[in-house]
C-alpha cells in the first residue's frame, strides 16, 4: 500500500516537473509581439482646403505580423500651415494650399515612427489676386515682392501658384529675372542686366484652373 502511495506521489511529482518545464519552454508563446516599425497611409493622398481625412498608423513586428495601431500613437505635422492632424485622432485637415509631412510614431525604438505627405490643393478657383497692383525695380537695387490670393476664401496661393512675367507683346521674360518665393515676404523678382526697361505684366496662375491674375512692374 505504502508503495503504491509513493508511486502516485512520484507520479505527481513527475507531471507538475513536466508541466514546469512545458510553461518554460513555451514561454515565448505568452510574450507579446515587439513593435519594429510604423507605416503611415495612405500614401499620395490630395486634400483640399478644409477637408478632412482620417490617416492609418499600421505597425510591424518582430514575429513579422502587422495591425492598425489605434492608441498609443501620437501624429504630428511638420507644416501645420498647409495640413495640420490631430495629435491622437490623426485626423488631418487640409489648411491651406502645399504639402506637409504627417508623422505617427508609438513605441520608444527609433524606427517606431512613419510618416508620408499629404498635398493640399485647392479647387474651384473663380479669380486670382495679385498684390500690389504695381510696383517698381531698379536693376541692381532692391528686389520687390508679390503675393497672390484665390477666391474664394481669399487663400494665400503665393508659395504654390505658377509665376510668369510677361513684356508688352505678351513674350515670357523669365530667363531675364530671378524669381523665387522667399517665405513671410511673397514671390521676389529682380531683374537681371539683360532685362529691358519698361513695364511688364507679372502673371500668377493655378494649376487645374485657367483663371490668373495680374500686376504691373516697371523696371528701370
Amino acid at each position: 500500500m505504502k508503495s503504491r502511495q509513493r508511486k502516485m506521489q512520484w507520479a505527481g511529482v513527475l507531471a507538475a516537473l513536466m508541466t514546469l518545464a512545458l510553461a518554460v519552454s513555451c514561454k515565448g508563446f505568452f510574450v507579446d509581439p515587439t513593435l519594429t516599425g510604423v507605416a503611415v497611409g495612405p500614401s499620395g493622398l490630395n486634400l483640399s482646403v478644409q477637408q478632412t481625412f482620417q490617416m492609418v498608423a499600421t505597425g510591424s513586428y518582430n514575429d513579422g505580423s502587422q495591425k492598425t495601431l489605434t492608441s498609443g500613437v501620437v501624429w504630428s505635422s511638420d507644416t501645420p500651415t498647409s495640413a495640420t492632424v490631430g495629435q491622437t485622432s490623426g485626423i488631418v485637415t487640409g489648411v491651406q494650399p502645399g504639402s506637409a509631412n504627417i508623422t505617427a510614431s508609438s513605441g520608444g525604438c527609433s524606427a517606431c515612427s512613419g510618416s508620408t505627405q499629404v498635398k493640399v490643393v485647392l479647387n474651384g478657383v473663380t479669380s486670382i489676386t495679385v498684390s500690389p497692383g504695381s510696383q517698381s525695380v531698379t536693376k541692381g537695387g532692391n528686389p520687390v515682392y508679390f503675393t497672390a490670393t484665390a477666391a474664394p476664401g481669399a487663400v494665400d496661393i503665393t508659395s504654390t501658384a505658377n509665376w510668369n512675367i510677361l513684356d508688352s507683346s505678351n513674350v515670357n521674360q523669365n530667363a531675364n529675372f530671378t524669381i523665387q518665393f522667399v517665405s513671410g515676404l511673397g514671390e521676389e523678382f529682380v531683374p537681371l542686366t539683360t532685362a529691358t526697361s519698361g513695364d511688364y505684366k507679372v502673371v500668377a496662375s493655378y494649376a487645374g484652373t485657367t483663371v490668373t491674375g495680374s500686376a504691373t512692374l516697371h523696371v528701370n
